[in-house]
């Protein structure tokens, strides 16, 4: 026996089981054609897949960027816009003032704006004294809690020297107080700067501008008064702002009364000089050379 059986068929001239050949091998009868064998197709492994490379890490996808929300104001901040709105609205009265002085403005509209600006002003400096209140009440707090601190440091240190807490206990404790400390310290320092900010009205403005204000509502307000006795605007408008421009004029003379004051003493020593220079006790180039210095102290008055 071979590895491989060989096909037989039964010969029909015989009957016996012959290999399929042409003919028998017994008989010698034409054998019928044996029918091919069945091929099968070749059996094939499933096509191998192609390689997929791992998923690679993609970037994460960024969320669409969002608009920048601006944190409240600080307390600086809030404090600096509020007292350049008292400015500005300080201003903007005397230069409505001096429209109207001017004709430039009718009474009609002149009342409505200028009114206007005064309710706003009113608010904003009651919005002031408000601040100034409640800072001074948070520094007033503040003030105590330090001393309170202070007290308990020297006690600590005290305890510790009579042997009633150890070392470890006591540095622990004094850590905590003095970053406390530190950070009353800091916020006493904001509270006065921001105190001294509110109580200082047009801070903002340089003495000149200040001092040009002053003089111009003053110009203004004997410009109206002449108006009024001429009867060109009506007592109604007169008497609204009569008032307000006393005010502001007291005002503003506070804020500079100081320096007009040293202009004041400047110029009679100005004057002294003119006078003593005419009586010939100065040469003419002692006499320019001392009235530039008078002048530039003067001008360094308002800066």
């Amino acid at each position: 026996m071979t590895d491989i059986e060989e096909t037989r068929i039964r010969c029909p001239g015989c009957g016996k089981l012959v290999p399929a050949m042409k003919y028998c091998i017994y008989c010698g009868t034409r054998l019928p054609q044996a029918a091919p064998p069945l091929v099968r197709p070749p059996v094939t492994a499933p096509p191998t897949p192609p390689t997929v490379p791992p998923p690679t890490a993609q970037p994460p996808v960024q969320a669409p960027a969002r608009a920048v929300v601006r944190p409240p104001l600080g307390l600086n901040e809030e404090i600096t816009s509020l007292m350049s709105e008292i400015a500005a609205l300080y201003e903007r009265r005397v230069i409505l003032i001096g429209l109207l002085q001017s004709n430039q403005v009718s009474e009609k509209v002149f009342l409505k704006i200028y009114n206007e600006y005064t309710g706003r002003l009113n608010n904003l400096l009651n919005a002031r004294t408000n601040k100034i209140n409640e800072l001074r009440s948070i520094l007033n707090e503040k003030s105590l809690r330090l001393s309170e601190v202070a007290v308990t440091l020297e006690e600590l240190d005290i305890r510790r020297k009579v042997g009633e807490i150890d070392i470890n206990t006591f540095n622990q404790k004094v850590e905590s107080l003095k970053r406390e400390e530190s950070e009353l310290q800091e916020s006493l320092k904001t509270l006065k700067t921001n105190l001294d900010t509110l109580e200082k009205i047009l801070a903002q403005k340089k003495p000149r501008e200040i001092r040009d204000l002053e003089v111009n509502l003053r110009l203004y307000q004997d410009a109206l008064e002449k108006l009024h006795n001429e009867g060109k605007i009506s007592k109604e408008t007169y008497d609204a702002i009569k008032p307000s421009i006393e005010e502001t004029i007291n005002l503003l003379d506070s804020i500079i009364k100081d320096r007009k004051e040293k202009e004041r003493e400047l110029r009679e020593k100005l004057e002294t000089l003119q006078t003593r220079y005419k009586l010939s006790e100065f040469s003419l180039e002692e006499y320019e050379k001392t009235k530039r210095e008078i002048q530039a102290e003067i001008d360094k008055t308002w800066e």
